[in-house]
C-alpha cells in the first residue's frame, strides 16, 4: 500500500505522543508522504440555551486544542519529521465520528491514533480509538 497522506489523531497523551511517533516512522522513509494531525474538541450534548452558557469554556477548550496542536508539530519537528505537516481542530460531540469524516472527506489513506493501555479491549483502545476501529473507512494504525 503506497501512502500519501497519514491522519494522527492527538490528544497530548503519551498515547498520542507515540502516535505521533509511529506516523513520523512510516512517513520518515518518504518524504512525499503529508501527515496531518488532528484534535476533536468534544462538545457535550446541550439545549440552546446551554450551549450559549458554555461558549466561554469552548473557548477555552479551543485554546488548549490549538495549543496542544502547536505541540504535536513541535514534537514531529524534533524527532526530525521534515514531512508537510498540517492541523486540524474540530468541534464536535462524538470524536471518533468527527476523525473518521475528516479521513474519508481528505482521501487520508490512514488514521493512526495511540492505544491507552488499559485493561479490556474497549480499555486497551480507549474509546474514541474502539469506535474509530467499528466505523472508519480507512485503516486504522494503533499505537502502542
Amino acid at each position: 500500500m503506497a501512502l500519501s497522506k497519514i491522519l494522527v489523531a492527538y490528544d497530548g497523551s503519551q498515547a498520542g505522543a507515540s502516535a505521533l511517533d509511529l506516523a513520523a516512522d512510516i512517513a520518515g522513509t518518504n518524504p512525499n508522504v503529508k501527515v496531518d494531525v488532528v484534535n476533536v474538541v468534544a462538545i457535550p450534548m446541550l439545549t440552546d440555551e446551554q450551549l450559549i452558557s458554555f461558549a466561554s469554556v469552548l473557548e477555552l477548550m479551543e485554546r488548549d486544542a490549538k495549543e496542544l496542536l502547536g505541540k504535536a508539530v513541535d514534537h514531529l519537528d524534533e524527532i526530525g519529521l521534515e514531512n508537510e505537516v498540517e492541523t486540524f481542530m474540530l468541534n464536535g460531540t462524538d470524536p471518533a465520528i468527527e476523525i473518521s469524516k475528516l479521513a474519508d472527506q481528505d482521501s487520508y489513506d490512514m488514521v493512526v491514533i495511540g492505544s491507552r493501555g488499559l485493561g479490556g479491549i474497549k480499555g486497551y483502545l480507549g474509546s474514541v480509538g474502539h469506535k474509530l476501529l467499528s466505523i472508519c473507512s480507512k485503516p486504522v494504525l494503533v499505537a502502542k
